[in-house]
């Protein structure tokens, strides 16, 4: 079978689905800055930043502006949907339709909020005043999480091109790899030259 191309742990259920609820343990409320002109972010909660912002997007990367994106880190579960439910009633002027370019089946269709950036930063700075741990800019924690998995890229590589070689590898899978190696990038520029050449140039992997 050709491998998964996904991050791991596995996204997080869609956001009040009844896997998402069964969760215990340290959780976050986010605040997800889509990358350009717009004033455009999703805010949720999740257990894996990494694994549920990847999930809306093949170039989550890029889409998203991480600089700017905002975590608010809390010890349970209940605790970050207690946040999440404040800041949603808060911002219910601000709501807008999810855009097209989003993957749907993430479960991320909902609470998408326009010109509301500065709003959310201020009930961000609210929270780090009563102690929650605060990432102002989600960038170092993602660089963090996605350096725990690079182990993993070069036997997902070999077992890529072994499939490959056998006829398996379809187009989409070399496309989710190519993504996938292109976040790894983008959090460490030093990843490719980790990499095999030989295998990246055979399965036709920009580098």
């Amino acid at each position: 079978m050709p491998p998964s191309l996904t991050h791991e742990p596995l996204p997080d259920a869609p956001e009040g689905s009844t896997a998402q609820n069964d969760y215990r343990g340290r959780a976050f409320l986010y605040a997800l800055l889509a990358s350009g002109p717009e004033d455009l972010l999703k805010v949720g909660m999740t257990h894996d930043p990494l694994a549920r912002w990847s999930a809306f997007h093949p170039r989550w990367f890029e889409v998203f502006d991480l600089d700017h994106s905002l975590l608010v880190e809390t010890e349970t579960r209940s605790d970050a949907q207690e946040l999440e439910t404040r800041l949603h009633r808060m911002l219910e002027a601000y709501s807008c339709p999810m855009p097209i370019t989003m993957r749907g089946q993430a479960g991320g269709a909902t609470e998408w909020y326009r010109g509301a950036y500065a709003a959310v930063r201020r009930f961000v700075s609210e929270q780090a005043a009563l102690g929650f741990v605060v990432h102002a800019s989600a960038m170092p924690w993602l660089k963090a999480a996605m350096h725990q998995q690079q182990e993993r890229l070069e036997g997902l590589l070999r077992q890529a091109y072994a499939d490959h070689m056998a006829g398996w590898l379809a187009p989409a899978q070399q496309r989710a790899l190519q993504d996938l190696i292109d976040a790894h990038r983008c959090m460490d520029p030093e990843v490719p030259a980790r990499l095999p050449t030989d295998i990246l140039a055979a399965l036709g992997i920009a580098i």
